[in-house]
């Protein structure tokens, strides 16, 4: 997918003594794509991405230089639904921080992970009646179907979030025991384990906002083949998978069979229920998974798996859908 890019000379540096001294408009755009943070810093920056002055030290050497750093936002979530007598109401469901740039996938992401929409079409208004001068590019406004029941009652939750994690924290396994999880596709071996290892060099590949900050979390949607289908960032790990479930689910064409999703850091068990909710089989992250997230992959039959890094991996359930055995006569016979 094409990323919109900010020219450097759209931004006038306006204080030298700050640490933040760096603004940008939005003139013009264009599509550009490098591997090189410092390759970014001198040509373009990336939606999402904003400049920032640094003084580099380097024992008693100081330097002053331009840095890219995530920009890191809040996104005030409101739901307009229709009530027990059919009356159209407007809440706030949450308050999150993001990094801006694909919110639509984000909400619908979120909304399908927290059971309170069951496909993309649930929603079916995106801030109707609001001209841009109205609206702060920090909220969203979703217009459910009639045929959603939201129950505020069962919405246990702080109405702020923070970046770190996204929604931490709501549910557990009995809870999600009770929603209409899809049975998981229980093919055997039809993931090689030999292509396991290079999915965290294909989705750097194709992480823009981390090869210009260092400072943000992303995550992919491989098929059976290896290829990358999807990829998505974000400051908080959870917002980064919102949003690829969002784009998942908004779709069709997209089936979740045979289909892997990977990530940048460890795997928590909010994130486990993001992916099983989705109907993909196989999750696989370069981090460690967390005891609870082992629990609920044995409970719901999903492959999981840790480490995958330096050519090697942990599984931890779910060894059945590998080829391993495949694998190790490709390695015999070479």
């Amino acid at each position: 997918m094409a990323e919109q890019k900010i020219s450097p000379e759209d931004y006038s540096l306006v204080d030298r003594d700050s640490a933040f001294n760096a603004i940008y408009q939005q003139n013009s755009h264009r599509n550009n794509h490098t591997n090189s943070k410092q390759t970014h810093q001198s040509s373009v920056l990336t939606i999402g991405v904003a400049a920032c002055s640094i003084r580099q030290i380097n024992g008693t050497d100081v330097s002053l230089s331009i840095d890219s750093v995530i920009v890191e936002e809040p996104l005030e979530i409101h739901l307009i639904y229709s009530d027990c007598a059919g009356k159209q109401k407007e809440r706030v469901y949450l308050v999150t921080m993001r990094t801006p740039g694909d919110d639509l996938n984000l909400v619908t992401g979120l909304l399908l992970a927290e059971g309170i929409i069951n496909s993309a079409s649930d929603i079916v208004g995106i801030n109707e009646h609001f001209d841009l001068d109205e609206m702060s590019q920090n909220e969203i406004h979703l217009r459910l179907s009639s045929d959603v029941v939201v129950d505020w009652a069962l919405i246990n939750r702080d109405s702020t979030s923070f970046s770190s994690c996204g929604v931490c924290g709501k549910s557990s396994i009995q809870s999600l025991e009770l929603r209409d999880i899809p049975d998981l596709d229980s093919t055997e071996g039809w993931l090689s384990g030999l292509i396991i290892p290079h999915f965290s060099d294909k989705l750097r590949q194709y992480q823009s906002m981390f090869n210009q900050t260092g400072g943000v979390h992303g995550c992919a949607l491989f098929d059976a083949k290896g290829t990358l289908l999807l990829s998505c960032e974000d400051v908080g790990r959870h917002n980064a998978l919102d949003k690829l479930m969002g784009v998942l689910a908004r779709r069709p064409e997209l089936d979740p069979q045979e289909k892997i999703v990977f990530l940048s850091g460890r795997i928590s068990f909010e994130l486990v229920q993001k992916v099983l909710v989705s109907g993909i089989s196989v999750l696989i992250a370069v981090g460690a998974p967390s005891n609870l997230a082992i629990n609920m992959a044995k409970r719901f039959n999903l492959t999981l798996i840790g480490f995958s890094r330096n050519g090697g991996f942990n599984v931890y359930h779910g060894a059945f859908r590998l080829n391993l055995a495949t694998d190790i006569e490709n390695q015999h016979d070479n």
